[in-house]
């Protein structure tokens, strides 16, 4: 009897795919709602605040270069913490990632449906509905997409990428074009600590980067295109990054910047560009949300399936539709629990800080598994077109150890900080965190020892590539 080929992923996501897919993680509603109050915090300086943050993001895109070119399957960034670092570290590392995964959701799908209501009241005030409501129908609504099969997801993340670039660009541009230099000095008004601030909150804004590994199962060519897609992704938010900042503080004096608050880079469009400028803004927002949220579940749904392939979940999470060959119950539980997160989301404010937090030691644990993947995986490395040499790997596993645990550290404080900025606040996200991470290892243990009832060794599934993965990574059994 034939042996029964690994049911794995369609490979239909090329280049422009992963790139929007890349760019819509890292870019969200912070870069027009967060922005203001870091103008604020530091001044005009806030565009060379953004320059400054990209810099912890450098060593991700290195690790993530060498991973992908080496691993690029479903869920990799789990699969190599779990093959590396050990089980319980894999465990631990995919109740963090799912945390920030959901979190993240929640805070996008929550601030959609905040702007899109802030933006039909300043037509007519009287407009009301509970924030809620839209946002629990935009999670559906991507929910579909992503259950509709990969391709639709992907076409749709295109289209709303393009978007975002348009309008991002035209508003940075016409800022730029508008400049009055009198609203560049003093160009660091608050002093060098605020100014560092400021760079810690953009370094949150980057912190999608590590997701495009999750989706490696759905790529063409992956060896290829995962690692070309982050480095054009990378140069794509940079600009971004910088241009509409300083478009926004050469356009409209700083302090009248902070004054009007969230909506400030509507109002400033609105003045540039009389009868279309609100609207410019409008759909750049909307595309920068709309491709985190709709790559959010994408990317989730594909962890819930690495877990269930090793054991670590029922293997029913893993199933694929027979049809569009998504993973169907994996997105139905992203879904649920990201509803029941927007449900709750009035009385838990600090899901961001949880995220970028949960990032953080994610990205410490990989960075040393992914300096050890040559001689730990040395039949998959052999197949990486990109290898670097011992300098490089050391050099980036330092670099982003050192970035991530410095953000760690900041996040920290910024959790104990009271109005007055005093450290004198009960450090809530850090215990939620290490609750997350103390779950992570107890589902491990009970999950270990219901299947060794069972006759099944859960610690010996996490030490091999399991068939899914490796057909994913041998790719021609995937095509």
């Amino acid at each position: 009897m034939a042996q029964q080929k690994p049911e794995v992923m369609q490979r239909k996501v090329g280049l422009l795919e992963a790139v929007a897919m890349i760019v819509g993680l890292v870019i969200g509603a912070a870069i027009f709602i967060l922005l203001p109050t870091m103008v604020g915090m530091t001044g005009p300086s806030v565009f060379l605040a953004m320059a400054v943050a990209c810099i912890p993001s450098i060593f991700i895109v290195l690790c993530e270069i060498q991973l992908t070119g080496t691993l690029p399957v479903t869920g990799a960034n789990y699969v190599t913490v779990t093959r590396i670092a050990g089980a319980a570290w894999g465990s631990i590392v995919a109740f963090g990632a799912v945390l920030a995964l959901l979190a993240s959701n929640v805070l996008m799908s929550v601030g959609f449906s905040q702007y899109v209501i802030a933006f039909i009241q300043s037509f007519n005030p009287a407009f009301a509905l509970p924030p809620w409501v839209l946002a629990i129908a935009i999670v559906l609504f991507f929910a579909v997409i992503n259950f509709i099969g990969v391709s639709f997801a992907a076409w749709l993340q295109v289209i709303l990428f393009v978007l975002l670039l348009i309008g991002m660009t035209i508003f940075g541009i016409t800022g730029a074009v508008n400049a009055n230099p009198a609203n560049m000095v003093p160009l660091f008004p608050n002093g060098p600590i605020m100014f560092m601030v400021v760079v810690v909150l953009g370094c949150v804004t980057w912190s999608g980067l590590l997701a495009l590994a999750d989706i490696g199962g759905d790529v063409k060519n992956p060896r290829r295109t995962l690692p070309l897609a982050l480095i054009i992704a990378f140069v794509i938010v940079f600009f971004l990054y910088v241009i509409q900042p300083y478009g926004l503080v050469a356009s409209m004096n700083w302090k009248e910047v902070a004054k009007v608050g969230s909506t400030a880079v509507m109002v400033d469009a609105g003045r540039m560009l009389p009868g279309i400028g609100i609207y410019v803004v409008f759909i750049a927002a909307m595309g920068a949300i709309l491709t985190t949220i709709n790559a959010l579940i994408w990317s989730c749904g594909r962890d819930l399936v690495a877990w269930a392939r090793d054991g670590l979940l029922p293997k029913a999470v893993a199933h694929l539709h027979p049809k569009f060959k998504s993973p169907d119950v994996a997105i139905l539980i992203a879904t649920v629990i990201s509803i029941i997160g927007i449900l709750i989301a009035a009385t838990i404010d600090k899901y961001a800080l949880a995220s970028v937090l949960a990032v953080m030691v994610i990205q410490i644990v990989l960075a040393w598994c992914v300096l050890k993947i040559p001689e730990r995986m040395p039949n998959l490395y052999s197949k990486a077109r990109i290898k670097f040499n011992p300098f490089w790997r050391w050099f980036t596993f330092l670099g982003a150890v050192i970035t991530s645990a410095f953000i760690f550290l900041m996040g920290i404080l910024l959790d104990m900080m009271d109005k007055e900025g005093n450290p004198t606040q009960v450090p809530w996200v850090i215990i939620i965190l290490l609750g997350v991470f103390a779950l992570g290892a107890i589902w491990y243990f009970s999950r270990r020892a219901y299947l060794k009832g069972k006759g099944i060794d859960l610690d010996a599934n996490l030490k091999k590539v399991g068939d899914a993965t490796l057909a994913e990574a041998e790719e021609k059994l995937s095509t």
